[in-house]
C-alpha cells in the first residue's frame, strides 16, 4: 500500500506542476501579445481637422542602431476631400536618418512610406540591453504647418517599446521610444545562460567522480566533455537577437562553461593518464613478485672438458694374449706378438 500511495503522489505532482507551468507559459505569451498589439495615440487627438499618423515599428536592428518604422498619412475632417484623399499637397518632415520629406500629392492614393531612425544603446549589455529613440513628424502644406496626431504601435516581437509625448511642441509631434527586451526573450535567454551553467557543473561533477576515485581514463567522461565543449558555441548563438562576442552573457555564463569544462577535460585526460600508468607498473610489479625463481640456464661446455664414456672400453692388445700380466716397462725386451 505505501508503494502505491508514493507513486499516486509523484503523479499528482508532476501532473499539477505541468498545468502550473502550462498556465505561466500561456499567461506570458498572452502579455506578450497584448503588448504587442496595442497602440497608444499622441499629438492633437482632440482637433478635429488634423493629420492622422499610424506608425509601425517593424524592427529594432541592435546591430547598425537603427529601427524601421513605417509612416502612413490620413487626412481628418477639412483636411480631406470626398475621397478621403488629401485637398492639397502635404509634406511630412520626420527624424529619419536620410533627410528627404515624404510628399503627398492632393487627390492621390497615400501607401505607407519606409523610414530608419536611430536608437540609442548598448549592445553588448545583453540581454538587459535597451535602446532609445526620438520620433518626430511635422505635416506642411505649403507653408502651413498642420495639427498632427500619432498612433504608435510595434511589430517587433523581441522588444517590448513604450512611448511618452515630448511637451512643448504646437503642431508637430515629438515622442520618446524606448525598447527593452521582451518578456519571452528575456526568460529563453536566462534559461540558455542556466544551462550553460548547469552543463559546466555536469562537467566538473564527472571530472571530481573520476579524478577523485582514480579511475584512470575513462573515455566516455572524456567524451561527454568533449562533446559538452563544442555544443556550447551553437547554445550560445540560439539566443535571440545574436549578441556580438563580449557581451554581458559571455561573461556572466558562457566564458565560465567553457572554461570549466576545458579544465575538466584536459585535468580529466592528463591525471587519468598517469593514474593509468601507475596502475600498469603497479600490475607489472605484482606480477613479477608472485612468480617461481628461475633455474639456472646450463653453461656450454667444450669438448676437452667433457667427452662421453662409451659403454665399450677397447682392451689392449697385450692383455689380450697375455691376460692378467702387465707389460714390461719401457725399453725392456717385448716379445714379438704374433701379426
Amino acid at each position: 500500500m505505501k508503494k502505491r500511495r508514493g507513486g499516486a503522489f509523484w503523479v499528482v505532482t508532476t501532473v499539477a506542476l505541468t498545468i502550473v507551468g502550462l498556465v505561466l507559459a500561456l499567461s506570458t505569451y498572452e502579455v506578450g501579445r497584448t503588448r504587442s498589439e496595442a497602440s497608444h495615440p499622441f499629438g492633437k487627438t482632440t482637433v478635429k481637422d488634423r493629420v492622422e499618423l499610424n506608425v509601425w515599428v517593424g524592427k529594432i536592428d541592435t546591430t547598425t542602431q537603427t529601427a524601421t518604422l513605417e509612416v502612413m498619412a490620413h487626412p481628418l475632417g477639412a483636411l480631406a476631400d470626398k475621397y478621403g484623399f488629401f485637398k492639397s499637397d502635404a509634406t511630412i518632415f520626420t527624424s529619419a536618418l536620410k533627410a528627404d520629406p515624404i510628399k503627398i500629392k492632393a487627390g492621390q492614393p497615400i501607401s505607407a512610406a519606409e523610414v530608419k531612425v536611430v536608437v540609442e544603446g548598448t549592445i553588448t549589455d545583453y540581454p538587459f540591453d535597451s535602446y532609445d529613440s526620438v520620433l518626430a513628424f511635422d505635416v506642411f502644406s505649403g507653408e502651413t504647418e498642420l495639427p498632427v496626431s500619432a498612433s504608435i504601435s510595434s511589430g517587433d516581437t523581441f522588444f517590448e517599446v513604450t512611448e511618452s509625448p515630448v511637451d512643448g511642441v504646437v503642431n508637430g509631434i515629438d515622442v520618446d521610444l524606448y525598447a527593452e527586451r521582451s518578456l519571452p526573450s528575456m526568460v529563453f535567454a536566462m534559461f540558455i545562460m542556466l544551462l550553460m551553467l548547469g552543463l559546466a557543473v555536469a562537467a566538473a561533477t564527472a571530472c571530481h567522480y573520476v579524478l577523485a576515485g582514480k579511475r584512470g581514463l575513462m573515455f566516455p567522461a572524456v567524451s561527454m566533455m568533449g562533446a559538452l565543449l563544442f555544443a556550447l558555441v551553437p547554445l550560445r548563438n540560439a539566443v535571440p537577437g545574436t549578441p556580438p562576442i563580449g557581451s554581458l552573457i559571455d561573461f556572466t555564463s558562457f566564458f565560465i562553461a567553457e572554461g570549466i569544462i576545458s579544465v575538466a577535460l584536459v585535468g580529466t585526460v592528463v591525471i587519468g593518464y598517469r593514474v593509468e600508468s601507475a596502475k600498469e607498473r603497479a600490475e607489472s610489479a605484482e606480477k613479477q613478485d608472485g612468480q617461481p625463481p628461475k633455474p639456472p640456464q646450463p653453461q656450454p661446455v667444450s669438448h676437452t672438458q667433457f667427452q662421453p664414456q662409451s659403454q665399450y672400453q677397447p682392451v689392449p692388445r697385450y692383455q689380450q694374449q697375455y691376460p692378467g700380466q702387465q707389460p714390461p716397462p719401457l725399453g725392456q725386451h717385448r716379445p714379438l706378438l704374433p701379426q
